[in-house]
């Protein structure tokens, strides 16, 4: 949570210009929470605080320093004096009944203590409602899910989903709940009976639920021989009406031994449905915009082809390690990107043991395909396989160890090593999973040290691109503060393996926005 929600308010930080200041003494902060609505004190506020120093383009990584507020809701605490030099903190106001609230407090030259004053807290929201349409209306489980809107503070100490369960009269209850908008489903057995694309407890308080009856929805899946298939996975998902809104698993079950199936599920719009067959071993097939009362009775399947391989790895890598072979389209374009998110990521990605020397990839077309065998110490190698006319084993030889990518950034015009610049490099398709959203940036990213220096382990050995971004902090006389400014350059790499002394300077950036 600490790290989610450092990266949630990470542009407020990058984009605000401070006075920084050499911490003379101990810093203190103190102050008094009270409830927005009728003033109170409030008890057992948890007060986190994070600093932000001079040279780091992040914030620090983890809230180190907590406190609670006492029965008057005052609070007071005490950072240690250290040999670093802050521009701001931020404050963060932690408490189950009331709404999460961030401060931020920037420091003054030769100042270390600060009062906040009276900071107030609004409560948290109730929702109530209620359930009818069936005569048991009792223990069926009621879901919120919050809106999935990036710019939303509260999602960082906000619960993402809440969760309650109806009484015998179908009334349910919750608390701590934030001014957003949710998705509501209710289920019973795991099978959804309910769905509510938007409820916004700012907006209502009472919310009354009147069951819809379900559907009933029957069919076969059979391969191309028209021969049954038994234990083929069916599910039915409602998609979201909005950007911001969530999908949901509607209903799930199997075949039985004669390929066939029945389940119950939610009426939605047509164009809101979609359906998907799968088994091991076929391709999945997906039936989009469903009107349950038009599906076909018999749902075909077809059986994917698979290929064989011998892989011949490096020496000396661990015994009980792994190598992963992972699928891409033919026409495929491997070259790195900074940014992964425009990658293709690959459509299959299987894991071996690297003491087995043989593997199988199973569930392709009749197609062309590149396969790329990476791993711990084992140099991303690629081959072209036609999965159609491919009895035999494939050999792939994968025996280059990995290398490291290093190197040492300096200000052009100091020649002094950069301390805390990112270092971000670029990514290949074949580092990706078919799941990844490479949304963790540091996965890819280093900060350099005292000396300036960085460090990529585990690459192969070919050409990368760098993006370097550092803080490059001047002293104002009048006012009397530092003015940062963020400086970027962007670094091609021709091959890993070999150190780099790298130079940036102003030039190089553009200013924090006042």
């Amino acid at each position: 949570m600490q790290n989610y929600i450092i990266r949630s308010i990470l542009l407020l930080f990058l984009y605000t210009t401070s006075g920084i200041c050499q911490i003379p003494d101990n810093i203190t902060f103190h102050g008094t929470f009270v409830d927005a609505q009728d003033g109170h004190p409030i008890p057992e506020v948890l007060i986190r605080v994070a600093a932000e120093k001079i040279e780091r383009v992040y914030p620090d990584q983890e809230f180190g320093h907590a406190t609670a507020t006492d029965t008057k809701g005052a609070f007071s605490l005490t950072i240690p004096s250290v040999d670093q030099i802050y521009y701001a903190f931020a404050l963060m106001a932690l408490h189950p009944q009331y709404q999460a609230k961030r401060l931020q407090q920037e420091m003054l030259p030769g100042k270390n203590k600060y009062n906040l004053g009276r900071v107030a807290l609004m409560p948290t929201l109730p929702l109530q409602g209620n359930v009818s349409g069936e005569k048991n209306v009792a223990g069926l489980l009621v879901n919120l899910k919050m809106h999935n809107r990036a710019a939303n503070f509260f999602r960082t100490a906000a619960p993402i989903e809440n969760a309650a369960k109806t009484d015998t009269t179908g009334n349910f209850n919750f608390t701590e709940l934030y001014p957003i908008e949710y998705t509501l489903t209710i289920s019973r057995n795991r099978l959804i009976i309910a769905f509510i694309e938007s409820v916004n407890p700012q907006k209502q308080v009472q919310i009354s639920v009147n069951l819809p009856k379900l559907k009933t929805l029957r069919g076969t899946v059979v391969d191309a021989q028209e021969q049954p298939i038994a234990e083929a996975q069916i599910h039915v998902t409602r998609h979201t009406e909005t950007s911001h809104g969530h999908s949901a698993l509607l209903s799930s079950t199997q075949t039985n031994e004669a390929g066939s199936f029945q389940m119950e599920v939610l009426e939605t719009e047509p164009r809101l449905l979609s359906l998907e067959v799968s088994k091991k071993g076929y391709f999945s097939r997906v039936y989009e915009n469903v009107d349950l009362d038009k599906m076909p009775p018999i749902l075909p399947l077809r059986k994917g082809e698979s290929v064989k391989g011998r892989v011949i790895l490096p020496q000396n890598i661990p015994a009980d390690g792994q190598y992963t072979v992972k699928v891409f389209p033919i026409d495929a374009q491997m070259e790195p990107s900074l940014n992964p998110l425009v990658l293709q990521r690959p459509i299959l990605s299987k894991h071996f043991p690297v003491t087995a020397s043989t593997f199988v990839i199973g569930g392709l077309f009749a197609e062309k395909y590149i396969l790329y065998t990476v791993g711990n110490d084992i140099s991303a190698t690629r081959i072209d396989v036609d999965a159609s006319m491919n009895p035999e084993q494939v050999l792939i030889v994968a025996d280059q160890p990995t290398t490291t990518l290093q190197g040492q950034v300096f200000w052009a015009d100091t020649g002094k090593p950069v301390h805390n610049a990112v270092v971000s490099r670029s990514w290949y398709p074949w580092e990706l999973q078919p799941y990844d959203m490479s949304m963790t940036l540091d996965r890819f990213e280093v900060e350099t040290d005292a000396q300036g220096k960085f460090k990529f382990h585990n690459l192969t050995g070919t050409h990368y691109q760098l993006h370097i971004r550092a803080v490059h902090a001047v002293l104002e006389e009048a006012p009397r503060r530092y003015q940062r400014t963020l400086v970027h350059k962007q670094v091609d790499i021709p091959v890993a393996g070999t150190a780099y002394r790298i130079y940036i300077g102003r030039r190089d950036g553009t200013p924090f926005a006042k």
